[in-house]
């Protein structure tokens, strides 16, 4: 108790910590010299100790009429299932008149009893030995042993006598097989021995209970199996653990939200290299018109006797007699001036394209980012509510646990009122209570690991993918449209 490591709770019903819980029962056989009137008489035997291992009151033998001399009671075990701590313990046993009157009593130590078949002399109120007055009774002592796992401990105290109940079934399945189906009644009258030679005498009936030398081998194995799988199977909600997906790129770009920007920008992409073309289309016929035009006057002139040099006739038309229409200088002016103004405009939508581009991939990348924040936000959000989920399935288990017990408890036949009812209903419910918490610590380590290992890997991938976000914007602001610029219509020339 003065260990820093240990709890003391006096009003718990759990067993103290290095403690092992006792068990005890008390058979109140007969008396002895109780009285040399002819009286009634009958006993009570309570337990004192913490508030938990209190029991006074109840256990009480049914009364022998006109007997004081040798009463036999003989009456049903008196048992105290679960001692917390029995080296606090007291055992009191005593006898009363039929009036309430005390005729005798002993009080013992817990820890200081023997096993047994036992004369208990009784002593007055006052802790004075009386002479003759004496109680014969069966004391039985053993570790407490939780509900549910008796046949397991059996087997463990008395593995020979499993061992041997199942050869025994072994070798009368074998012989009946062989034997035919003439051979049946006879199996199961060899089957039947087994189980009286195996049943318990009334002396080692409170100390091991039956192994249950009847019962099939796989009965057995299946009730150990359960046994061992109790807190496993009805504590633990086993639930699928969900893998997060990877956050990649790829993954943002499938996105709805994603698809929907890059087809509003595709769109607009394709709008503007429509009205690219359309520009240079009017434009080019507008070059086509005014050049034409040109062409045309140098004919006239050329045709002219006094611009023409000798008669000799400059024919322009599809680009012939170059020379003569290239040495015209309001000619050369006019095509120096159209490839200014088609360079002018090629640049020009080449910078819109590109700008519009840039502006693309900056929405892009903010959209990205907005969606990589939502996505490790939804997965957060996502294992938050399955953690949330798998608690209230184990607080749901936890009372259909308790709804069980007490149903279980309420059908069973030896229990004898009801305040005997209650302290097991407690004390199933503490022991569950127990298990659940601990359940739920191994939960919450659980849940705040992996809550770790999804926060780490949120991190590394949100590094991972700003770095290759960060590229991406760098290489959309540096990358230049290296398309050739659209040649100038050969009919300027």
């Amino acid at each position: 108790m003065r260990r820093p490591d240990r709890t003391f709770d006096p009003y718990a019903e759990s067993p103290v910590d290095g403690v092992i819980a006792a068990f005890c029962s008390v058979r109140v056989i007969s008396g002895q010299f109780l009285s040399d009137k002819k009286i009634g008489t009958y006993v009570e035997v309570d337990m004192y100790g913490l508030p938990a291992d209190t029991i006074r009151k109840e256990y009480r033998t049914k009364t022998i009429p006109a007997n004081g001399l040798n009463p036999r009671y003989d009456e049903s075990v008196f048992e105290f299932r679960k001692i917390v701590l029995p080296d606090l313990a007291i055992l009191r046993i005593a006898v009363y008149e039929e009036t309430g009157k005390l005729i005798g009593q002993r009080v013992l130590p817990l820890d200081g009893l023997q096993a047994g078949y036992r004369h208990i002399s009784l002593r007055t109120e006052g802790n004075f030995p009386l002479s003759l007055p004496t109680i014969f009774c069966q004391i039985i002592l053993k570790s407490y042993v939780p509900d549910g796992l008796s046949d397991f401990v059996n087997q463990l105290n008395q593995p020979l006598l499993m061992k041997k109940t199942e050869d025994l079934l072994n070798a009368s399945v074998t012989t009946s097989s062989d034997a035919g189906p003439n051979s049946s009644s006879s199996s199961v009258r060899r089957a039947r021995a087994i189980e009286s030679t195996s049943t318990p005498s009334l002396d080692s009936k409170a100390t091991t209970t039956s192994a249950g030398a009847a019962s099939s081998l796989s009965t057995n194995t299946a009730s150990t199996t359960d046994i061992t799988s109790l807190a496993s199977s009805t504590i633990k909600p086993k639930t699928p653990v969900e893998t997060m997906t990877l956050i990649s790129l790829d993954y943002l770009r499938e996105q709805k939200s994603f698809c929907k920007l890059k087809h509003k920008q595709d769109k607009d992409l394709a709008l503007m290299k429509k009205k690219h073309a359309k520009e240079q289309t009017a434009l080019g016929e507008q070059q086509s018109k005014i050049m034409s035009k040109a062409k045309t006057d140098c004919e006239k002139l050329a045709r002219s006797p006094m611009l023409g040099g000798g008669g000799t006739r400059k024919d322009l038309s599809n680009g012939g007699n170059l020379t003569a229409a290239k040495g015209d200088p309001k000619l050369m002016d006019l095509i120096n001036e159209q490839n200014v103004e088609w360079t002018t405009l090629v640049q020009r939508q080449l910078i819109e394209m590109n700008t519009l581009r840039r502006q693309h991939a900056r929405e892009q990348c903010d959209l990205l980012r907005l969606l990589l924040d939502e996505t490790q936000k939804n997965q957060i959000k996502e294992i938050t509510e399955r953690h949330l989920k798998e608690k209230k399935d184990l607080e749901l288990s936890q009372v259909r646990q308790n709804i069980e017990d007490s149903k279980r408890l309420g059908s069973e036949k030896n229990i004898r009122n009801k305040m005997e009812l209650d302290r097991r209903v407690r004390e199933l419910k503490s022991n569950n209570t127990k298990k659940f918490v601990e359940e739920r610590k191994r939960q919450t380590m659980k849940h705040e690991r992996e809550k770790d290992n999804l926060t780490k890997s949120h991190e590394t991938q949100k590094t991972t993918l700003l770095a290759e976000i960060d590229k991406m914007l760098e290489y959309s602001v540096n990358y230049q449209d290296e398309t050739p610029m659209a040649r100038f219509p050969s009919s300027s020339v």
